[in-house]
């Protein structure tokens, strides 16, 4: 019995089922029927549709231009069919294109939107696209390779210690944009912008990279295509010490009192800055050497200040004038005989001979007072033969010309005495 009620259950189920998809085909069948029937054509407007460029195949890519600027965006389309192939319509169902076909040169365009159906059987008219147009600009992409300047407006040096030069690794980069793009960068900056104070050698990794014109004008870096490179700036640091200059003075005879000079060098001292971390605060450098016979007080000596390696002028100081104070000195010409003529380091076992008679209209500067009780009894001519060694002949020496006794005059100029060198 049981059994029985069973089959007759599924044959009612499997007769309604039936009787339903058949109810669905109807319906479906009316609706198209009503839609060619009493709706034939529509219009529909779809917000939203993706617009896109393509230049592949185009003569602006055959002439090498890239649009510039270009970003995404989306149309409102109004569009006209039957209903029964529009009506479930969507922004997936279009496909929006700009019209580059008449782009042949750099240039900024104004193009068209060309909007179709992405089912190529159905029939849809395009009744309106808002926008209508896109502007665009076209130029040629390449690459140009920049030097970098490194820039850390917010670090400093501790006390006692200077910021040196800061140096960027890599020395350059390659930036890729538009021609015109291209041609308007003048300088390429690796900023750090963290805030510091150092006092050592510190290597740190610029934040980003920033892009001026040639009237400093920053620059939109959206607008380049900028290497992924890691930019390393270096400090370099300085210590900072005093430098305490002074001359000194050649052909000084025996017992020469140069406290006399008066004399004052146009920078001193000077602050130097040095890489030796470890050197210390304050140093004496002897700029030159002066000959005493060319010093006639009105003379100025220029001399280029010998800096160790790795020093440099913090107030690029390279170079020192000396001067003389000319105030209470004076000057007289002598002639000087043979009789007041000396030698110092006589070579051993040679006989030496003055061959000039006497030294003629000698200049001699001293101190005023000296000077006008000094005769010609005073001076002595002495030559320094160290330098002969075992030869012998006749040569010219160049003698200093002092006072025994007087110990603040000295002879000015070059005075020439000819000798002759023999075996004794």
């Amino acid at each position: 019995m049981e059994k029985i009620k069973t089959k007759g259950l599924a044959a009612k189920l499997g007769s309604d089922l039936g009787l339903r998809i058949l109810a669905v085909v109807l319906a479906v069948i009316i609706w198209v029927i009503l839609s060619i029937t009493q709706y034939p054509t529509i219009n529909k407007t779809i917000s939203g549709v993706p617009v896109t460029l393509n230049l592949s195949g185009t003569l602006a890519e055959e002439k090498g231009l890239s649009a510039l600027g270009f970003k995404d965006m989306t149309v409102d389309v109004t569009i006209e069919g039957m209903n029964y192939e529009i009506g479930s319509y969507s922004s997936n169902d279009l496909t929006a294109t700009v019209d580059v076909s008449s782009v042949t040169k750099k240039g900024t365009y104004k193009l068209d939107i060309d909007v179709r159906s992405a089912h190529s059987a159905d029939k849809v008219s395009i009744l309106s696209i808002s926008p209508e147009t896109v502007e665009v600009q076209f130029d040629s992409i390449t690459s140009k390779t920049f030097p970098i300047t490194a820039s850390a407006p917010n670090i400093s040096a501790d006390e006692g210690y200077s910021l040196g030069n800061l140096s960027c690794t890599p020395a350059e980069i390659e930036i890729t944009g538009a021609e015109n793009d291209l041609n308007e960068i003048a300088k390429v900056y690796a900023v750090v912008d963290k805030t510091d104070s150092i006092s050592e050698e510190t290597t740190i990794t610029a934040n980003k990279i920033v892009l001026l014109d040639k009237n400093d004008n920053q620059l939109d870096n959206e607008l380049y295509e900028l290497p992924d490179t890691e930019l390393s700036v270096f400090f370099q640091i300085y210590k900072k010490k005093t430098g305490n200059l002074k001359v000194e003075f050649s052909g000084v005879p025996s017992g020469f009192d140069l406290d006399t000079l008066k004399y004052e060098l146009s920078e001193n001292p000077i602050p130097i800055l040095t890489s030796d971390l470890d050197d210390k605060a304050e140093e004496d450098i002897t700029v030159g050497t002066i000959s005493l016979s060319e010093v006639d007080l009105a003379r100025q000596f220029v001399f280029d200040i010998p800096f160790s390696t790795g020093e440099i002028s913090a107030d690029s100081i390279n170079s020192v004038t000396v001067k003389f104070d000319e105030s209470g000195f004076a000057s007289k010409t002598f002639d000087i005989p043979k009789s007041q003529f000396n030698v110092i380091n006589q070579p051993v076992g040679k006989k030496v001979t003055f061959d000039t008679a006497k030294l003629t209209s000698v200049t001699v500067y001293g101190p005023e007072d000296i000077i006008d009780k000094l005769t010609a009894d005073d001076l002595t001519a002495q030559i320094d033969l160290s330098d002969v060694g075992t030869g012998t002949g006749s040569m010219m020496k160049s003698a200093v010309v002092f006072s025994e006794k007087y110990n603040t005059v000295w002879g000015f100029g070059i005075n020439e005495i000819q000798v002759t060198i023999s075996n004794s």
